[in-house]
């Protein structure tokens, strides 16, 4: 299934990169893509977006890498803040000799960074998760998608991993609880440190799934504490978030009946936190389909993070070449040999903002073109402005 995801973004990707070069050459200056607001995208020219956007994607401003690594593939960058006042980040990892396909592998690990900045640079402090690690390896492998969070004094790390007894890529939710970034961590409830997987119960929507429940996101909400997961069946490229709810941090938790985003097109990668009362889910607009926008990113906004709709969306960023440099320099990055390039518009996976003063101050994310020329991929950080406010959609 992974593999079929691949093969029609692959397509949809190639389809793009005309348009995607093309819009690059129409922008802003440097300076001002890099001092003051903007009034539109760069690769939003001659296109209908249908969301407006917000105020962090006109306002964010590229700074560079936060990781960058020649050895290892480096993805799902989820930054927190620590005790100790620095930056801290747990990101997925593989090594660069296993290709992109090395995330689902048994080399794959969630690994501990830290900067003393939220600029960077971040260095290695150690690996959190491996195969080996796991309380039954036979069931749970490859460690992935991490998402870092503090809560009621504890450090909470939700993960994805596979299942390599179960035909397919059937991918659970976990846990793992720590009171220290550095450890000792282990594994959430009874059940191994799995918390979220796609339902047995025939008429449940995440029956059948076509690669099990991924992607996780955290709140708590009321005293409830909920873990949000992607679920597509039995068509992956359909898939839609849900949540899981319990009333304890370790579980056991109750899956909802029903998806609670109303996407029209195919998004994952969802972040979820909370600002001035009201919820928010930071995911990816893969396809354009829901924002009008080829690889964009989507704030979602609720009031009671039980349902999300694209009425009350915006477009949270555009794509890595909306902020980086000039279209001539893109011109020219695009001709490395070797450059790693998963998508030619750059758009960026695995969002994740940091927070400062209780509002999103910067945003982290991979981008499907290494654009300081190098052959694996690399997680960058932009400063954001956050003000939320309702802007004009379109040009």
């Amino acid at each position: 299934m992974w593999k079929l995801f691949k093969r029609e973004v692959h397509h949809a990707c190639k389809a793009v990169i005309g348009w995607g070069l093309l819009c690059g050459m129409v922008g802003v200056s440097p300076a001002l893509a890099q001092e003051v607001w903007q009034d539109s995208l760069r690769s939003s020219r001659g296109v209908s977006l249908t969301m407006p956007y917000s105020d962090m994607a006109l306002s964010a401003r590229f700074i560079g890498p936060a990781v960058s690594d020649k050895d290892w593939y480096i993805w799902c960058f989820s930054p927190i803040w620590g005790k100790d006042g620095k930056v801290h980040a747990f990101c997925s990892r593989w090594p660069a000799a296993e290709g992109m396909e090395g995330w689902t592998g048994a080399n794959a690990e969630i690994a501990h960074y830290v900067a003393d900045r939220p600029e960077g640079p971040f260095r290695y402090v150690a690996t959190v998760m491996k195969t080996s690690m796991f309380p039954d390896p036979a069931t749970m492998s490859a460690p992935h998608n991490p998402r870092l969070e503090y809560v009621d004094g504890k450090y909470v790390l939700l993960y994805i991993c596979q299942n390599p007894s179960k035909e397919g890529t059937k991918q659970r939710v976990g846990m793992m609880v720590a009171d220290n970034l550095e450890g000792p961590w282990r594994f959430a409830g009874d059940r191994g440190g799995i918390m979220v997987e796609a339902s047995d119960v025939p008429g449940h929507w995440t029956y059948q799934a076509a690669i099990g429940a991924d992607n996780p996101a955290f709140l708590k909400i009321e005293g409830k504490y909920y873990i949000y997961y992607k679920c597509g069946t039995p068509e992956h490229m359909k898939a839609k978030y849900g949540y899981a709810v319990s009333d304890k941090l370790e579980g056991p938790y109750e899956m909802c009946d029903a998806p609670i985003t109303d996407n029209v097109s195919y998004l994952e990668d969802a972040q979820a936190f909370s600002v001035d009362g009201k919820y928010y889910l930071l995911t990816t607009d893969n396809l354009g389909g829901n924002s009008g926008g080829w690889g964009y990113l989507i704030l979602w906004e609720s009031e009671d993070g039980k349902s999300f709709r694209r009425a009350d969306a915006q477009i949270a960023m555009g794509t890595v070449f909306d902020y980086w440099k000039t279209p001539a320099d893109r011109e020219e990055l695009m001709k490395t040999p070797g450059l790693f390039v998963r998508c030619a518009s750059g758009k960026l996976e695995r969002p994740a903002v940091l927070m400062k003063k209780g509002k999103p101050a910067y945003l982290y994310g991979v981008a499907d073109v290494n654009v300081n020329g190098g052959k694996v991929s690399e997680p960058y950080v932009f400063s954001v402005k956050w003000k939320v406010s309702k802007r004009k959609s379109g040009r």
